[in-house]
């Protein structure tokens, strides 16, 4: 629920149902979830663009999730310090040489774990700090790899050729399976003249105008009807039955 209220942007009641799953982790002893309740609060203090405060969260979470042998949460939470990381030494409070040691060891967790989108993104951040070093080499040696990985991914439109994943962009699967950008896919179907069908340029199999494709057109998200106030009573019920006790 904090993560789908961060993404919304409703930071507050993101802060406030990450603090309770922060707080039922520690009396029901979750060690699991509390790592992962600190990562998403640092997630939500990156957000409200608060970075020391995020870091901290993370180097909390690395620790905790490393005591519990969770590598994806370990994985997730480098991610969130390597962020903060690069949003300092672009605002040039930090120089190269940290962000660059940082996100070398998270390639080698994110390949180990077989996280191939995140491999992608880390080392397109490294080929960013090679350039502001000025080591052409390391810098093209990543970025081949990186397009290499997209590529593997398939992680590229077949209607405008540019790569998914960057941008915050809408996106539509055809009834073919393949995926591309929502403006690109309501191009295809908007197509009037005959002389053109409607393909998709992936598989080039006809598409039918007839395809409902969800348009997000209006922003205007409802609010979450699940109250902290009730989350909180129905956790204090739930704890009461089961006698937890803490202990992280």
């Amino acid at each position: 629920m904090a993560t789908a209220l961060r993404k919304k942007g409703e930071l507050g009641d993101a802060h406030d149902y990450c603090s309770e799953a922060t707080r039922l982790s520690l009396v029901s002893g979750d060690q699991a979830s509390y790592a992962r309740s600190i990562r998403i609060m640092g997630d939500i203090y990156r957000k409200k663009s608060d970075i020391n405060k995020a870091f901290r969260q993370y180097e909390s979470a690395m620790g905790s999730a490393a005591a519990t042998g969770d590598r994806l949460c370990q994985m997730e939470a480098m991610d969130g310090a390597a962020r903060c990381l690069e949003a300092l030494r672009l605002q040039h409070k930090i120089c190269n040489c940290r962000p660059l040691e940082f996100n070398t060891r998270l390639l080698e967790v994110a390949s180990s774990v077989g996280a191939k989108l995140l491999v992608r993104t880390v080392r397109c951040r490294l080929s960013r700090i090679y350039s502001s070093l000025g080591d052409e080499e390391q810098k093209g040696h990543h970025e081949r790899i990186a397009a290499a990985t997209e590529e593997d991914l398939e992680l590229r439109c077949g209607g405008c050729n540019e790569p998914f994943g960057l941008e915050a962009d809408s996106l539509e699967a055809l009834p073919c399976s393949h995926i591309l950008h929502a403006r690109c896919a309501n191009d295809i179907l908007k197509r009037r003249d005959k002389k053109k069908k409607r393909l998709c340029p992936d598989c080039h199999k006809s598409v039918s105008s007839r395809l409902y494709l969800h348009c997000e057109e209006s922003h205007d998200l409802n609010q979450s009807s699940l109250s902290l106030a009730s989350l909180r009573a129905s956790s204090l019920a739930t704890l009461d039955d089961c006698h937890a006790t803490s202990s992280v």
